[in-house]
Parts: C-alpha cells; sequence; structure tokens
C-alpha cells in the first residue's frame, strides 16, 4: 500500500530532471571512464604484439647471423686450403676475433630472452661452431706447412700436427688439408650447427606466437568489453535524449502554444517543469481576474462593442508581433455619408461595419476602433501565406458593406496590412499598415494593401506627399 502511494505521488510530482541528469552523468563518466581503461589495454595488447613481432625478428636477424658467420669462416677457411691465398685466412681470423658476429647474436639473445630455450640451442649451435673451428685450423696449418709458411697466427699457436701428418710431404698434406674441408666428417659437423639453429627459430617463433595469441585474446575481451561499453552509452545518451524530450521539451513546447493562446499551461512533463507551469498558472489566473475586473466600458466602443483606444493600448502590450498581421480599415468617404444622410445613419454604418468585421475574423483575433470610422485588427497565430486568406476577408467585408437590402447606403472600406515574422513595435507596424492604407487611398480606395519596402522610398522621393498626408493622421 505504502509503495502504491509512493508511486502515485512520484506521477503527480513527475521526476526530477536534476535527479535524472546527475544519474546519466555519473553512469557516462563511469562508462567514459571504463572505455578509457578498455582503450589503455587494447593500446597495450597491440604494442605487446608489436614488441614480440620485432624481437622475433631481431632474434631472428641474430640466429641467421650466427649460421652466416659460421659459413663465412667455412667459406674463408676452404679457400684458404685449395687457393693458398693468406689473405682468406686473415678474412678468417678477422672475423673470428675482431668482427665476432657469433658472440653478438649470442649477446643479444641473452639480454632479450634469458634462459629460454631458444637461447640454449644458440648456444648449442655455437658450441658447435667452435668444434669445428678445430678441424679448420688444423687444415690450414696443413695448408701453411705445405706452403713453407712459418707465420703461425696466435690463435693457431697451440695446434699440433700428428707425427704422421708431420712426415707428409707438402702435397700430400694440401690434400688431406682439402679432404678434412669436405669430407663427412665436416658435413656432420656443420649440420649439427644447421639444426640447432632451426631448433633456436622454432623456439624463437613458439616464444612469439604464445606472447602474440596471449595478447590478441586480451585485445579481444578488451575490445568485446568497449563495444559493450560503447552500446550501453549510446543506449544511456539516447535514453537521456528521450527523457529530455519527454519530461522537458515537449512540455515546453505545448506550453509555448498555450501562451500564444491565451490558455493556462497544462501540468505536465518533470517535477520543475510542472512547478514552473503551476506558478505560471497562478499568475495566469491573477492576470485574468485584473483584465475580467476592468471596466468593459474602459476598454469597449460603446457604438459598437468592440475594443475601443484604451483596449488596444493595453492589448499591444502581449501581442506576439512575429505571428501577428496589423490590418488598419478606413471608411471610404464616410464624411460624405455622415453629410448626407446624417449622423444616426452613420453610426448605424459604423455598426454595421464592426459587425462585419467580427462575422470575419475569429474569436481569437482582436477587433478595435480607434477612433472615427478607423478600425484596427490584430490578426494573430500566422505567418506570410496569411495574405491570400486577408485578401478574401476584406473582398468579403466590401461585399456585405456593398448590399443596401438593409437600407443602409452603400460602403466600402480602404485596408493596409503589416505583416512580419520578426518581434516588432506594435506602433512601429501600425505606421507600416498606414503606408500601406494610404497606397490604396492613393489607387482610387476599395482595396487592400500590404506594407513593402517600396512604399518608404516613395515617400523619401515624394516628401510634400507623405508631409501633407500624414499631418492628418494619429499614431497609438
Amino acid at each position: 500500500m505504502k509503495i502504491k502511494q509512493w508511486y502515485q505521488r512520484k506521477k503527480d510530482e513527475g521526476l526530477s530532471l536534476r535527479l535524472i541528469f546527475s544519474v546519466m552523468i555519473i553512469v557516462s563518466v563511469a562508462m567514459t571512464a571504463g572505455l578509457l581503461f578498455t582503450t589503455y589495454r587494447t593500446f597495450s595488447s597491440y604494442h605487446s604484439m608489436s614488441d614480440a613481432t620485432d624481437a622475433y625478428m631481431e632474434l631472428q636477424e641474430a640466429a641467421e647471423n650466427l649460421l652466416s658467420a659460421s659459413d663465412y669462416l667455412t667459406e674463408e677457411a676452404r679457400c684458404y686450403v685449395v687457393l693458398g691465398d693468406r689473405k682468406h685466412m686473415d678474412n678468417y681470423f678477422t672475423e673470428a676475433e675482431v668482427t665476432r658476429r657469433r658472440e653478438e647474436a649470442i649477446k643479444v639473445m641473452e639480454e632479450r630472452i634469458p634462459e629460454s630455450a631458444a637461447l640454449f640451442a644458440l648456444k648449442q649451435a655455437m658450441e658447435a661452431s667452435v668444434a669445428l673451428m678445430d678441424r679448420e685450423y688444423y687444415s690450414m696449418l696443413l695448408t701453411m706447412k705445405a706452403e713453407g709458411d712459418e707465420l703461425v697466427p696466435e690463435l693457431m699457436a697451440d695446434v699440433r700436427l700428428s707425427a704422421e701428418d708431420e712426415a707428409l710431404p707438402p702435397e700430400e698434406k694440401k690434400q688431406l688439408a682439402q679432404r678434412m674441408m669436405h669430407d663427412d666428417g665436416y658435413y656432420v659437423q656443420k649440420n649439427r650447427i644447421r639444426s640447432e639453429l632451426k631448433e633456436c627459430i622454432v623456439d624463437l617463433k613458439l616464444d612469439t606466437h604464445g606472447v602474440q595469441t596471449s595478447m590478441s585474446k586480451r585485445a579481444y575481451r578488451d575490445l568485446t568489453w568497449m563495444t559493450v561499453l560503447i552500446l550501453l552509452q549510446s543506449a544511456a545518451l539516447i535514453m537521456m535524449l528521450i527523457l529530455t524530450t519527454r519530461l522537458g521539451i515537449n512540455p515546453l513546447l505545448k506550453a509555448v502554444e498555450h501562451i500564444k493562446r491565451d490558455q493556462r499551461i497544462p501540468i505536465m512533463g518533470a517535477n520543475e517543469f510542472r512547478y514552473l507551469a503551476g506558478t505560471y498558472n497562478k499568475m495566469y489566473a491573477n492576470y485574468k481576474r485584473s483584465i475580467n475586473n476592468l471596466s468593459f466600458k474602459a476598454l469597449h466602443d460603446e457604438l459598437t462593442n468592440l475594443y475601443n483606444r484604451a483596449g488596444y493600448d493595453l492589448i499591444k502590450k502581449s501581442i506576439d508581433t512575429t505571428s501577428t498581421a496589423l490590418i488598419l480599415f478606413d471608411a471610404d468617404k464616410f464624411k460624405h455619408i455622415n453629410d448626407s444622410f446624417g449622423h444616426q445613419t452613420g453610426d448605424m454604418i459604423l455598426k454595421k461595419m464592426a459587425l462585419a468585421l467580427k462575422q470575419n475574423f475569429r474569436p481569437d483575433d482582436y477587433i478595435f476602433r480607434i477612433g472615427g470610422d478607423e478600425f484596427v485588427v490584430f490578426m494573430v497565430h500566422v505567418d506570410d501565406g496569411v495574405q491570400t486568406l486577408i485578401e478574401n476577408k476584406v473582398s468579403q467585408i466590401n461585399r456585405e458593406l456593398a448590399d443596401t437590402r438593409d437600407g443602409l447606403p452603400e460602403l466600402s472600406v480602404s485596408v493596409g496590412v503589416s505583416l512580419s515574422q520578426k518581434e516588432r513595435d506594435p506602433q512601429e507596424m501600425f505606421r507600416e499598415a498606414d503606408l500601406a492604407l494610404y497606397a490604396v487611398k492613393e489607387n482610387g480606395r476599395h482595396g487592400c494593401s500590404f506594407y513593402t519596402d517600396d512604399m518608404e522610398i516613395y515617400w523619401v522621393m515624394n516628401p510634400g506627399n507623405y508631409k501633407c498626408f500624414f499631418s492628418k493622421r494619429r499614431y497609438l
């Protein structure tokens, strides 16, 4: 029961936009933080995969450098034992002692992946390459002996030929040296180096693939969460727009329409707007009471029961000029009718004219008799497309006034209209309607004219006519 009462109270009060926006902001900030975190993790996973790939390429290059260095040593040793050219032996020892590409490969891998299977395999390849150097040293020493070269490199100082090989003739020493660099034993050792390097590269691939797989899974999870958070944030944004539209914008638009129609505002929407609408309605009720308390005679013309000059002064202050047409009516040759038929007939003509205006305009429109034979209509809630409608109304009014079956003399009206879709001063609109009215008078009366800027230009070019005409008129 209490829950039902609470729900009904909240329904009557309406939801609070402040509370809704506070909750939405908190949710949005939390989701944004989550998105930033998952974005950071995604970039981190990407960089980890990129680093793993770069490391693999660097370590693979190191392993290939070791093999390349080993092959280079083999090639230079073979060239020396076959050609006997001392420069090949010098190249051999330059690589072994100065360039040291094999040792650099070991160093790189020790720095990047210590205690790894790939490093162990690379060291095994290095051991096989060092072991192969013993055979190469022996072969090159045989060649030196055969060539009679006594300048033995320092690294070969400890190498000794067997007594049997020492006793061989020079040519046989050279042949033995060449066989040692090309026999099965040599290739067995060479293949061992290649096998260990192949194992090293396989281990590198496995390690890299493991890192890439792990980071790929992590990135996939992060992207999934990121997608979920984006969808949730989008849903929250849509919900905020829906609630804002339903609780704030729609009630506001409806309120504007009711205000334009001079009506009370419906109590709806958010709690804050309900409070605002309630306050406005109280003010509106007080305003209406104030208007109703004014003397009817003070605001209305005694002859026609239309609004009078005082009513015009009061109502023009509250008119929304952005959607209002000011229409100024003037009875043609009314003075002549008064002089010819008498003031009583003139009064009846004015009543007939007032009735024609009431019948041809809406109840929402405001109709005034501002003096003598001059009438003003505020036609409200209109736009630029109302011109044809106004012209038709004027034509109908002139037809009714021309009907003499009621015993009254024929009458016509001249009409000037000021129509604008922007905020205007009603006094300025009256001046424009007056210019348009005079344009009708100048062109034979009995018609309707809408104000244009050309009329201003005309009076500038014809200041005498302008002064002559406007000295007779009263601006409100």
